[in-house]
């Protein structure tokens, strides 16, 4: 697979498994991308990938290539970008990060950017979807907790943050604030209280803080010593490993991890 347009071909159904959305993902017709895609097939004697109700299923081949292709591929793109760099000629900055953060620092982190770049920011909650856009390179850098996550994510650890019982303790109910990734499934209060049975969920920062004349909740922040250890969990910039070294990524932590470490 000599083929630079190949590669991109093949990176594009490892990640859409559809001709048509590789396709349009690309900016190509889907008959280029299964012409493309039958020339492979016949250059690595290996169908790549299977037709399944879901879609394409990649090959344990095809499985086993693309960590390597994509790292190769990613680092002969950062080759030949310039060696100068000017946040002044960006044209859009994007970043994805978790709540509390996005409420509690998104303003200072904004004014950050407007002072260094004239690029569109796009500052948005981290969702489900946040690290399929990482690698997608529709998101530069995204703000959650450090956990297992594959190879194809770097994660830079910022603090570790902990949580305490804030709001209504002493007559209010409790209600669980969500967080996307972090404790859908979860019941963390449960270490300090495993009596808790919420009977109210929220996932906006903002209608919470409303909330808390009425009700009490476990708020997260960086770790002090009044917090439970039990509860630790450690906050981390998340970006794509093969643009971890690129000019744009690099700027971007070293702006927001001053801002995101302030107490």
């Amino acid at each position: 697979m000599n083929d630079l347009n190949a590669v991109r071909v093949f990176l594009a159904l490892m990640r859409t498994k559809s001709t048509s959305r590789a396709a349009m993902s690309l900016g190509r017709s889907q008959s280029y991308v299964s012409k493309i895609l039958s020339k492979l097939r016949a250059e690595l004697s290996d169908p790549l990938f299977l037709r399944s109700a879901d879609g394409l299923t990649p090959t344990s081949y095809a499985i086993a290539l693309e960590p390597k292709l994509s790292v190769a591929f990613d680092q002969l793109i950062l080759a030949f970008e310039p060696d100068s760099f000017s946040p002044r000629e960006l044209d859009k900055v994007t970043l994805h990060i978790a709540e509390p953060y996005l409420v509690t620092k998104g303003k200072a982190i904004i004014k950050a950017l407007q002072r260094e770049t004239d690029a569109a920011i796009d500052l948005r909650t981290w969702t489900a979807n946040s690290e399929k856009l990482i690698l997608l390179e529709e998101v530069d850098l995204g703000v959650h907790v450090l956990n297992d996550k594959p190879q194809s994510f770097y994660q830079k650890r910022l603090h570790r943050g902990s949580g305490a019982f804030t709001g209504n303790v002493e007559g209010g109910q409790y209600v669980k604030f969500v967080v996307s990734g972090i404790n859908e499934e979860k019941h963390l209060f449960h270490q300090l209280d495993p009596t808790i049975e919420p009977r109210l969920y929220v996932d906006n920062y903002q209608l919470m803080a409303q909330l808390m004349d009425d009700f009490y909740t476990l708020e997260y922040k960086k770790m002090t010593d009044e917090m439970s250890p039990d509860l630790s969990l450690d906050i981390a910039l998340i970006m794509k490993s093969s643009l971890r070294y690129s000019p744009k990524v690099q700027w971007l932590c070293e702006l927001v991890t001053p801002i995101l470490n302030q107490d």
